[in-house]
């Protein structure tokens, strides 16, 4: 059985399901973009140019994944992701990979722009609610969502910056992934809802509405989670904007291995020149999460 999958508009072609994906929404005798297969991986590249503890690089159309106890991944082209699992491989960790960092080598490949953000439109503007890994981005795209605000993407968005004036976030993964803590406070049941992997305390949300069309970028809001933190926002200019918008690069060492260095680099300062870039810090405190999400979109009306 195949099954299908929509990409940022690029349609995936899959041996196996993946939750965490949203389902293709185009014609369904579509020519597949990328394709998804399980097969035999080479353990190693031949003649890398880029060795790493569990990955390897040549040239910027190959990248090869190794972990222990999982298996290997193969990217190639930006086009094919080939996977070979170990014995008893969950696979429902595999498919978390497809929608989080393997996407991201596909757009590094595909020589797009993906941010480490969570995007909502909010009266016909759109934001991406950037950061790392339990900054909040999901929790507080999922309050606004909840709040009638639709969903672009999650946690990974693809920002075409090609145009000198109009930066667009093409619809990505809109199924969002939430804790339980942030499932509770949100007063969202968990009975029902599908966890992302059978061990862990995470659930797939789909959330209300959805986005088709492309979305012209208005704000990057970059948030620093911190215990001791002030709920407060400032906006960043020049290279202060470039450098908060570096960190928010998913799998920048993979980019790097790549040879997208300069690329990178000149696509952020186009994008920052364009598009306000502001810093929100935000306390670790989750019963503060409408505050939060409130002093996110002041940023809209500044």
């Amino acid at each position: 059985m195949t099954y299908a999958y929509d990409l940022s508009g690029l349609k995936l072609e899959s041996d196996f399901g993946v939750l965490a994906l949203d389902s293709w929404r185009g014609a369904q005798d579509a020519q597949a973009d990328i394709v998804l297969r399980v097969g035999q991986v080479p353990s190693r590249l031949e003649a890398p140019d880029h060795v790493a503890s569990i990955f390897q690089t040549r040239g910027r159309d190959e990248y090869l994944l190794t972990l222990p106890g999982s298996g290997r991944i193969l990217v190639q082209d930006g086009r094919e992701v080939m996977i070979e699992t170990e014995a008893g491989a969950d696979l429902a960790h595999i498919g978390a990979l497809i929608a989080g960092p393997i996407q991201a080598v596909l757009w590094h490949q595909r020589g797009l722009l993906p941010l480490h953000a969570s995007v909502v439109t909010v009266n016909g503007r759109t934001i991406a609610l950037a950061g790392p890994a339990a900054a909040g981005k999901s929790t507080i795209a999922a309050l606004l969502a909840s709040r009638g605000h639709p969903v672009v993407a999650d946690d990974v968005c693809v920002v075409d910056v090609s145009t000198r004036n109009d930066f667009l976030v093409m619809p990505g993964v809109s199924r969002m992934r939430l804790w339980r803590d942030a499932l509770d406070h949100l007063g969202i049941r968990s009975e029902g809802l599908q966890r992302v992997q059978p061990s862990k305390e995470q659930f797939f949300v789909d959330p209300h509405g959805g986005v088709a069309d492309a979305q012209k970028l208005s704000a990057v809001v970059v948030l620093v989670r911190r215990f001791n933190n002030p709920l407060a926002v400032d906006l960043l200019r020049g290279i202060g904007a470039i450098q908060a918008l570096l960190h928010i690069v998913p799998m920048r060492r993979v980019a790097r291995a790549l040879g997208r260095d300069s690329e990178i680099f000149s696509a952020l300062t186009r994008l920052a020149a364009g598009v306000a870039v502001w810093r929100l810090r935000v306390p670790d405190n989750l019963t503060r999460l409408g505050d939060i999400a409130d002093k996110a979109l002041t940023v809209l009306e500044a």
